[in-house]
């Protein structure tokens, strides 16, 4: 995974620090399916060690929008949807703005889709599934994104 993402994109500490990070919260998230508080620091690192082109209005209103879209469906349906889900929802909409999120959300729900239809389970790890649309939407989001909008236009 690291040799792929370094021959697609340039190697920085940054990208190393987020293709690590993506990795482990994957992992944690496929062996317990539970997050702990403490993924908190390391999302702050994340937010200042990372450099981000998105312009501050467009991360914050993402931000917003994908709270107020996952905070409803945890307050209505608490078993579909998890604490850390909804968290990482808003902090990954903050960091990565609209147009990248929307590439990683398409990209988590396929794979979280295929899961349930592979491993014939009602639950799912989400985040990790998050993670794998994070990762793809930090590299190509943009890519995509116009590539789905001049397909669909």
């Amino acid at each position: 995974m690291l040799i792929i993402t370094f021959l697609i994109k340039p190697f920085q500490l940054s990208t190393l620090y987020v293709v690590l990070f993506l990795y482990f919260l994957a992992k944690k998230d496929y062996a317990t399916m539970y997050i702990e508080k403490y993924w908190i620091f390391p999302s702050i690192l994340l937010l200042c060690f990372c450099s981000n082109y998105v312009p501050l209005f467009n991360r914050v209103c993402t931000s917003l929008v994908f709270l107020l879209v996952s905070g409803t469906i945890k307050i209505i349906r608490t078993e579909w949807i998890g604490s850390a889900d909804v968290c990482f929802l808003t902090f990954f909409g903050f960091y990565l703005g609209m147009e990248r999120m929307l590439v990683a959300l398409y990209i988590s729900v396929l794979l979280g889709f295929l899961w349930i239809l592979y491993k014939k389970k009602h639950i799912l790890p989400y985040l990790s599934c998050l993670s794998i649309g994070v990762w793809i939407a930090y590299l190509k989001g943009y890519t995509f994104f116009y590539f789905l909008i001049n397909l669909f236009s």
